[in-house]
């Protein structure tokens, strides 16, 4: 059977970050600018801190609004980091941490560095191009499988009728 892949293969890289003391209305543009559901904040040697989502710039601006202050910096709107994913973590495994979380994108730590990100999307469509790996393995098995000889004494014929299935006996046995 084909493994799960591995985040390692999906994940993109970073091409965007903030700093924690980076101003807020900055921090907006980038977003907006980018078309980035989430940016990882990253202090000076590059940990993750935590994200600045789309979600957090709609609850800053709400409070601005509201509030009639705007301002502030990247730490002060962003969401706190809880979740992250390994380059070695496979997707099942991965989608159960977006699960867990609202977030649509996640960083990608290696070493208690940020590598890159990976979104729902790119796991959806590592899962994706998975199950279809499987099945053409699958395929690919019955394929040798069926091609075998037919079995030209009892000794092979008793070993061919313990190791296949059904139907694969049917297609060897058919009529040629």
């Amino acid at each position: 059977m084909v493994d799960v892949p591995t985040v390692r293969k999906y994940m993109k890289a970073t091409k965007k970050t903030l700093k924690v003391n980076d101003d807020m209305g900055r921090a907006l543009r980038v977003l907006i600018g980018e078309q980035f559901p989430a940016v990882p904040v990253i202090d000076d040697e590059k940990h993750v801190v935590g994200i600045l989502s789309e979600k957090d710039c709609l609850r800053t601006i709400c409070r601005w609004a509201n509030e009639q202050i705007a301002g502030g910096t990247v730490g002060d709107h962003m969401s706190p980091l809880i979740h992250t994913v390994r380059p070695d973590m496979d997707l099942l495994a991965t989608a159960a941490e977006f699960i867990t979380c609202n977030f649509v994108t996640l960083p990608v730590v290696e070493k208690g560095r940020l590598v890159g990100t990976i979104s729902r999307q790119d796991v959806l469509n590592g899962v994706r191009d998975w199950h279809e790996a499987q099945d053409q393995e699958l395929e690919r098995l019955h394929a040798a499988k069926s091609g075998h000889e037919r079995p030209s004494t009892i000794a092979e014929m008793q070993r061919t009728l313990g190791s296949h299935t059904r139907e694969q006996l049917a297609s060897i046995f058919k009529s040629r």
